[in-house]
């Protein structure tokens, strides 16, 4: 082969190294890509791991929750009705207090 030939294959083979060589580090470039988004999917693996267990807890709240509402309106109406029968009962007391008052004043003037 001619010293020219030999040249042209020597250019040749220089240009695909190079090419080579770029591809290398691209690859390389893609490569730490990857790994950056391997931590952060590791890190999101890792932070929602325990929805179930925070969907579960607010669930346990929200039944709790419910269950003091039921207890505290029970208990308004419970204290409502007291309230009502000591009203009541009041009221009759006034009632018996204006007719004594009445009564004796009835008898101071007799």
């Amino acid at each position: 082969m001619s010293d020219q030939v030999l040249s042209q294959i020597l250019n040749q083979l220089q240009q695909m190294d190079k090419r080579f060589d770029n591809i290398d580090g691209r690859l390389e470039k893609i490569e730490d890509r990857l790994d950056t988004m391997d931590s952060r999917l590791n890190v999101i693996e890792e932070q929602t791991k325990n929805i179930p267990l925070l969907q579960q807890a607010v669930m346990e709240t929200l039944e709790v929750t419910k269950r003091l509402e039921a207890s505290q309106f029970s208990y308004e109406r419970k204290a409502t009705a007291e309230l009502n029968t000591h009203e009541h009962s009041i009221d009759i007391l006034n009632r018996r207090q204006l007719r004594m008052e009445a009564d004796i004043e009835a008898l101071k003037r007799c």
